[in-house]
C-alpha cells in the first residue's frame, strides 16, 4: 500500500467519523406498576390482581416466586400473564426453568395457547432438543391451533442449532410448496443465517435471488449476511457484486455490511478498492466505528505501516473509541 494512499485513507478516516453521540438510561427494578407502591414482595402478600411490570422482570428467583404468587391469586393470571412471565424468564436465557413451568402450568390444568407452545417449542430449540419441539407441535395440533410463521421459524433455527441442515432446508421448502403459512423477513434471515453458518454460502447466495421473486423480499441483515460469509470464503468480488446489486435494489448497505467488505479487502491487500469503499461509506453517511477502526490498525500493522496505524488509534482516542 503506497504512502499517499495511506495518507488519503486515514484522511477519509477522519471525515467518516459520526459526531452524534448516544446516550442511555436505565429504569428502576420494579414488577409492579406506580398505581401499586406498598405491594411486598417476599416480605408479604400481594394484593388482589396487582398490574404487573413483566418487563423489569430479570432474576430467575423472583420470576419463579412471583409465578407461585400468580398460581396462588384468585381469580387465576390469564394464560396471557403466564406468557409475559415464561417470555422473561427465556429473556434470561433459563430455558430449563421456563419448561418446567410449562410442564407445571399443564399438570395444573391452566390453559395454554399458541403463544405458550412457540415459547416452549424456542427453549426446547435454543436446549438443541429440536425433536421434542416438534412433539409440541403435536400437541398444538391436537389443541386445535394452526402453527403459524413464528412455530416453523423456531423450528427452522432450531434444526440449523442442532446441525441438521439438511432437514432445515426441507422444513422449509415444505413450507414454501405446502403453503403452510407466509414466510417473512425474520424467515429469510433464519435460512440464509443458518446456511452461511454451516458453509452453504452459495446455496444461501442463490436462495436471495429465489427470495428476490417472492412478494417478501430478503432485507439489509439478509444481504449481509451472506456477503459477509462470501469474503470470509475467499470470494470477494462476489461480495463486491452483492453489494453492487443491494444498492441497484435501493437497500442501503450498513455499517456491517461494509465492515465485512473492508474485511475481505484488506485481507487481500486491496487497497485501493478499501479507499474506494471509505469514500463510498462517507457519501452515503454510513459512519466508522470501533470495529471498522480495528480492521483498518489490522491492516495497516500487517502492511508494517505503523505511522498509518498510530494516526488511525489517534483519531479513536480523539473520538473516545475504547
Amino acid at each position: 500500500m503506497g504512502g499517499m494512499t495511506a495518507a488519503s485513507a486515514v484522511h477519509l478516516i477522519r471525515r467518516g467519523i459520526s459526531a452524534n453521540k448516544l446516550s442511555t438510561s436505565s429504569l428502576p427494578f420494579s414488577f409492579f406498576s406506580s398505581n401499586f407502591h406498598s405491594i411486598g414482595h417476599k416480605d408479604g402478600p400481594f394484593s388482589p390482581k396487582p398490574r404487573i411490570d413483566f418487563s423489569c422482570i430479570n432474576d430467575v428467583d423472583d420470576a419463579v416466586f412471583l409465578f407461585r404468587e400468580m398460581l396462588a391469586m384468585r381469580p387465576k393470571r390469564s394464560v396471557l400473564g403466564f406468557n409475559k412471565l415464561l417470555a422473561a424468564i427465556v429473556k434470561m436465557k433459563q430455558y430449563s426453568i421456563a419448561l418446567n413451568l410449562f410442564d407445571e402450568m399443564r399438570h395444573l390444568g391452566i390453559p395454554v395457547n399458541q403463544w405458550t407452545m412457540n415459547i416452549t417449542i424456542n427453549c426446547y430449540c435454543l436446549l438443541n432438543r429440536v425433536y421434542f419441539g416438534f412433539a409440541i407441535l403435536g400437541s398444538l395440533f391436537k389443541c386445535g391451533y394452526e402453527p403459524d410463521v413464528t412455530t416453523f421459524n423456531t423450528l427452522i433455527k432450531g434444526l440449523f442449532l442442532d446441525d441438521k441442515v439438511v432437514e432445515a432446508e426441507k422444513l422449509f421448502k415444505k413450507l414454501l410448496t405446502l403453503k403452510l403459512c407466509k414466510p417473512n423477513e425474520v424467515t429469510i434471515l433464519t435460512v440464509i443465517n443458518g446456511l452461511c453458518k454451516a458453509g452453504h454460502t452459495l446455496t444461501a447466495y442463490d436462495l436471495l435471488g429465489l427470495f428476490e421473486k417472492t412478494s417478501c423480499k430478503p432485507n439489509v441483515f439478509s444481504y449481509s449476511t451472506v456477503i459477509d460469509s462470501l469474503c470470509k470464503d475467499r470470494m470477494v468480488d462476489d461480495a463486491l457484486q452483492l453489494l453492487a446489486k443491494m444498492i441497484d435494489k435501493g437497500i442501503s448497505p450498513d455499517i456491517v455490511t461494509y465492515s465485512a467488505v473492508l474485511q475481505g479487502l484488506c485481507n487481500f491487500g486491496r487497497w485501493k478498492e478499501a479507499k474506494d469503499l471509505i469514500i463510498q461509506m462517507v457519501d452515503h453517511k454510513v459512519y466508522l466505528n470501533v470495529i471498522t477502526f480495528s480492521i483498518l490498525v489490522d491492516a495497516f500493522c500487517k502492511e508494517g505501516m505503523v505511522k498509518e496505524a498510530e494516526d488511525v488509534i489517534e483519531i479513536m482516542m480523539q473520538r473516545n473509541f475504547s
